[in-house]
C-alpha cells in the first residue's frame, strides 16, 4: 500500500540515514529544533505526531504541520518583513523583550507563538457584551531608532487539516512494518469552511488599521494555494501592497539532495491582490457547480438511471 505519510519527524519514511532514524527515535523537530510540539490522541494517550506532510490523491506532498514552514530559523518571518517594509535586511526581536536589545537599525518586533506571544484582538460588543476575540498568527512591527512603532504587518500561516487518522501508519513506520489499511488525507473542504472566511474577516479588520500599510500576508503550502485559486475560480487582479492587500505566499517542499538531509523550502512568487477581490470571488455565483448538481447526486444515490 502506498504511503500517505510523506514526512515523519522531518524526513521521508524511506530515509534510513542516521539523522532520520535519530529524529524518529528521539521524536524531535528538525525544522526548529527540540521535541515535536504537535500532539495527537486522547488526554490519557497523547503522543507526539511527528507527521510534517502527507500525500494527496496524486501523490504530491501536502504540509499539515505549520511548524514545518518555520525552518531555517524562521526564515519565513524575515521574508515577510522584507516584503512588507521594503527592507533588504531585518533584525527580528522578541516583541516583549525589545527593551533588552541594543539594535537600532532595521528592528522588527515579532509577536507570535514563541516570539513574544500571540496578540489577541478583542471582539466587538454585541448587545452589551463582548464577543470572543481572535488571534493573528504573527504581528511584525517595524520600529524606529527609539524603538517606537512605525508600522506593522500581519501574517497568517496555514497548512492543511486531515480527514481520517494516520496514527496506525505512523506506528507501522516507526516499527519498521508495512502499513495495511486506511490512513489520512487532506481536508480540502477547509478552504471553503475556514481558511477563506477567516482571511476575508481579518483582512477587513486590518484594512482599518492606519499603521498596517501592507495588509495581510498569508503563507501556505503550494498545494493549499492552488486549491484556494481553484475555489475562487477567477483570475484575481494584481495590486501593489497597501492597507487592504492580501498577499499569498505559496511555499514548496523541494526534494532532498541525499539521504539524511531535510527537504528545503522554496518560496514561490507572491500573489498580491485585495481583500475585496477575494471576497467577491469567494461569494460569486459564477464559481458554483453546474446547475442541478444536487439533483444529480441524489438520483445517483437512489440508483436511478
Amino acid at each position: 500500500m502506498a504511503k500517505k505519510i510523506f514526512e515523519l519527524f522531518g524526513y521521508s519514511p524511506n530515509d534510513k540515514s542516521v539523522a532520520a532514524v535519530t529524529a524518529c527515535k528521539e521524536q524531535i523537530c528538525p525544522s526548529i529544533g527540540g521535541p515535536c510540539s504537535k500532539q495527537i490522541g486522547s488526554a490519557s494517550n497523547r503522543i507526539r505526531s511527528g507527521v510534517c506532510a502527507i500525500t494527496d490523491k496524486d501523490g504530491g506532498p501536502v504540509v499539515i504541520c505549520p511548524i514545518r514552514l518555520y525552518a531555517d530559523n524562521y526564515a519565513l518571518l524575515s521574508t515577510v518583513a522584507k516584503l512588507a517594509f521594503k527592507m533588504t535586511a531585518v533584525k527580528l526581536v522578541d516583541g516583549r523583550q525589545i527593551a533588552n536589545h541594543s539594535a537600532r537599525k532595521n528592528v522588527v518586533a515579532v509577536f507570535g507563538k514563541g516570539w513574544g506571544g500571540e496578540l489577541k484582538v478583542p471582539g466587538r460588543p454585541i448587545r452589551g457584551r463582548k464577543s470572543s476575540g481572535f488571534f493573528v498568527d504573527w504581528i511584525l512591527a517595524r520600529l524606529d531608532a527609539k524603538k517606537k512603532l512605525v508600522e506593522f504587518a500581519a501574517l497568517e500561516v496555514q497548512t492543511m487539516d486531515t480527514i481520517g487518522c494516520y496514527r496506525a501508519e505512523r506506528e507501522a513506520i516507526l516499527s519498521g512494518l508495512e502499513h495495511i489499511g486506511k490512513s489520512a488525507g487532506p481536508n480540502w473542504e477547509n478552504v471553503n469552511k475556514r481558511i477563506l472566511p477567516q482571511l476575508i474577516y481579518k483582512g477587513h479588520l486590518l484594512e482599518r488599521e492606519s499603521l498596517c500599510q501592507s495588509g495581510l500576508f498569508f503563507a501556505c503550502p503550494d498545494g493549499v494555494f492552488n486549491k484556494i485559486m481553484d475555489r475562487l475560480g477567477s483570475e484575481l487582479a494584481d495590486y501593489p501592497l497597501k492597507n487592504n492587500s492580501l498577499t499569498f505566499l505559496p511555499i514548496q517542499l523541494c526534494e532532498p539532495d541525499r539521504a539524511g538531509v531535510t527537504r528545503a523550502l522554496k518560496a514561490l512568487k507572491p500573489k498580491t491582490t485585495t481583500i475585496q477581490q477575494v471576497s467577491i470571488a469567494f461569494s460569486s455565483p459564477t464559481n458554483l457547480p453546474e446547475a442541478g448538481a444536487y439533483e444529480k447526486a441524489i438520483r445517483v444515490a437512489l440508483g436511478e438511471k
